[in-house]
């Protein structure tokens, strides 16, 4: 799953947890499943811009390492 769709499931799940919470309890079985839903895609999300993170800060060093050795 692509990083910008996974952030527009994010936005529309959390747009649908505040609707719901402001007619439902917070304790009402689909708050609490949209609720889990949205932390793991959360989840999911933070793992990709990691992943994007380390690759970049790898390179980095590699081209680092170069210019010191020469």
């Amino acid at each position: 799953m692509s990083k910008k769709i996974l952030f527009l499931k994010i936005c529309y799940t959390k747009w649908l947890l505040n609707s719901l919470l402001k007619f439902l309890s917070p304790r009402n079985r689909l708050v609490i499943y949209v609720s889990q839903y949205l932390d793991k895609s959360i989840v999911i999300y933070q793992s990709l811009l990691y992943k994007k993170y380390k690759i970049k800060r790898s390179s980095n060093k590699i081209s680092l390492r170069k210019l010191i050795a020469a």
